[in-house]
């Protein structure tokens, strides 16, 4: 498993890379736009290339699709070096405790649970000799 974290995108053209054997030409000509009906309508089929700002919801579509619509099933997921594996929920994990919900929750947190005695807030560094 690579250790490298991708955005979304990223991730997206990696697996298309990935599915299509590493043909580029392949990733262009890919059929999962659900005109073919041989072909399933892969989400990521707008963003194969490269170009637009996929949200991670996609990502989670995908492995919904691909674990039979099964929520259960994708959340059990054990397929660790698949290129979507740390997207799979639909969240993205470099945002873990990052943003409003996070500050939120923190705040919720420090008022449920305040800090018990007098607190200096002073930085001051130790005079030892």
């Amino acid at each position: 498993m690579e250790t490298n974290h991708r955005t979304p995108k990223e991730t997206i053209r990696a697996y298309c890379v990935y599915c299509n054997g590493g043909i580029f030409k392949e990733i262009e000509a890919c059929d999962g736009n659900g005109k073919n009906p041989a072909f399933h309508a892969c989400p990521f089929h707008p963003f194969r290339m490269g170009k637009g700002r996929p949200s991670v919801k996609i990502i989670r579509k995908f492995c919904l699709q691909c674990m039979g619509d099964s929520p259960k099933l994708v959340s059990e997921c054990g397929t660790m070096d698949c290129l979507c594996f740390a997207y799979r929920m639909g969240k993205n994990p470099a945002r873990i405790g990052k943003g409003y919900f996070a500050d939120q929750a923190r705040k919720m947190k420090a008022e449920k649970y305040p800090l018990n005695g007098d607190f200096d807030i002073q930085n001051e560094r130790s005079s030892s000799g």
